[in-house]
């Protein structure tokens, strides 16, 4: 069931500055959709348009088929967390929570038990008699994300809510937010520009760039069937990497040729028949680092390991190859230093084609 349609969705500023343009989304009940992208990209811009903050220019927003595009922020019946705690200082921890309830005027008895169980919820039940300043920042954001779910909105937005945590309470507070989710089913917009945080959270990623939606899928389906060679270069640590070729057409299969790199056989020419149409043209071939492997001969020879990067359960390493310098990526420590010459070899069936022109994947 639709829960949040978004239709030529637009905004453009002052001075001609177009910050989203035609942006269509259609968000199921219960998702858990993550915005991603570079920054300047358009991201925050379309979440505030949903919580009201800022004024399309063009398209609508429907929420449970009601429009509410012109509607004010406290009519939508959404929840926002920023990127900053925005907690009140001066308020208690139950305070806070409670703040939005007692602007809606509910009963005090209601808002008692709303308030105890969302912080037992978030894990800050004992430190509802306390102020901001006596917490740590990952407590701030718990009390953030508390008074979010005591309102029990339709629709919860999240503006990069993790970005002023350190790398350890990030990834304790991102779990808390997955299982927070998955325990209370809202429909929840999570913002961010950390690629790591969108594919772990996400059931769906949205990668925008330039104000636009380049790609919307699973974090399978953007990791490994990138739909642009944007989402390709953006998406990955490190991201893939990229090389001219061209493409040929030999009994019946489709090969990817470069000087200095063995033909790969990219598979049967029926299987694709917008890669065969484009038999003898040129067009980008991305790599993955990891579907690249040290030796046997073939695919990619000679190649000169330039730099190790010991990364702990796996090793970055950065070859001189096809005159530029790739990154392949290799499980363990295989004990491989620096200057050595090795042969690299590709796997084939795991490599992404795409038109040089449009971007877009073959």
């Amino acid at each position: 069931m639709i829960h949040l349609n978004l239709e030529k969705l637009s905004k453009k500023y002052p001075g001609g500055v177009q910050a989203v343009r035609d942006l269509d989304l259609e968000i199921a009940r219960g998702e858990f959709i993550v915005f991603l992208g570079p920054s300047g990209c358009g991201k925050t811009t379309t979440l505030r348009m949903i919580a009201g903050l800022e004024q399309a220019s063009g398209g609508s927003i429907v929420l449970d088929g009601r429009d509410i595009t012109d509607l004010a922020p406290r009519d939508r019946n959404v929840s926002m967390i920023f990127q900053s705690y925005a907690v009140w200082p001066h308020m208690t921890v139950a305070e806070n929570i409670s703040y939005p309830l007692r602007l809606r005027k509910k009963r005090k008895d209601e808002i008692a038990a709303k308030v105890e169980h969302v912080a037992a919820v978030c894990g800050i039940g004992e430190y509802l008699g306390r102020y901001p300043a006596q917490l740590s920042g990952g407590q701030r954001q718990r009390v953030a994300v508390a008074r979010a779910l005591a309102v029990e909105s339709s629709l919860s937005l999240m503006d990069e809510p993790l970005s002023n945590l350190d790398a350890k309470l990030r990834v304790s507070v991102r779990t808390f937010l997955k299982e927070i989710h998955r325990e209370s089913g809202a429909t929840t917009i999570f913002v961010t520009h950390d690629q790591s945080e969108a594919m772990a959270l996400a059931d769906r990623i949205v990668v925008m760039n330039g104000g636009s939606v380049e790609q919307v899928g699973t974090t399978r389906d953007i990791y490994n069937r990138c739909g642009s060679l944007f989402v390709a270069q953006f998406m990955g640590t490190p991201p893939a990497n990229i090389v001219d070729v061209s493409l040929e057409s030999v009994g019946g299969r489709i090969l990817a040729t470069a000087p200095g790199l063995a033909p790969l056989d990219l598979g049967p020419a029926k299987a694709s028949p917008e890669m065969a149409a484009f038999a003898g043209r040129s067009a980008c071939l991305a790599v993955r680092p990891e579907i690249i492997a040290l030796g046997p001969a073939g695919g990619l020879n000679p190649a000169t390991i330039s730099l190790v990067e010991p990364q702990g359960a796996y090793t970055i390493f950065v070859v001189e190859v096809l005159g530029g310098e790739w990154k392949i990526m290799v499980e363990g420590d295989p004990g491989i230093e620096a200057g050595r010459a090795v042969s690299l070899s590709i796997d084939a069936s795991r490599a992404m084609l795409f038109d040089r022109e449009t971007g877009k994947r073959l």
